[in-house]
């Protein structure tokens, strides 16, 4: 089922996009999950930024790659999932032991 949302239902491969670079950023896990990435791989921190940068220059534009340059499912690395899984399973691991939300849920005033 991924691969037929990800091949027919999104637009993300026409600007070179992975799943995971539409990701919402605001969301706590999945700033916790970038933080988590540009500490361990950089690299792909980085990659992310330029592809971002890349498709948002092309929307203003109003354009799309060259269809040779689509993101290709065989390219598809679902980068965040380790970190997000691991935030889950931190999340989870925390509620059942103490009831207390996990620190990167508190708002910034609240540390």
């Amino acid at each position: 089922m991924r691969y037929v949302s990800w091949q027919y239902l999104w637009g993300g491969r026409e600007y070179g996009l992975l799943w995971h670079d539409q990701y919402y950023e605001p969301a706590p896990e999945v700033t916790e999950a970038l933080r988590r990435l540009n500490l361990k791989e950089p690299w792909l921190f980085d990659q992310r930024k330029m592809r971002l940068s890349r498709a948002h220059t092309l929307a203003m534009h109003n354009e799309i790659l060259p269809k040779d340059q689509w993101t290709k499912w065989d390219e598809e690395t679902f980068y965040l999932k380790p970190y997000l899984d691991e935030i889950e399973a931190e999340k989870t691991e925390r509620t059942k032991s103490s009831g207390f939300v996990p620190g990167f849920l508190m708002r910034k005033e609240e540390h």
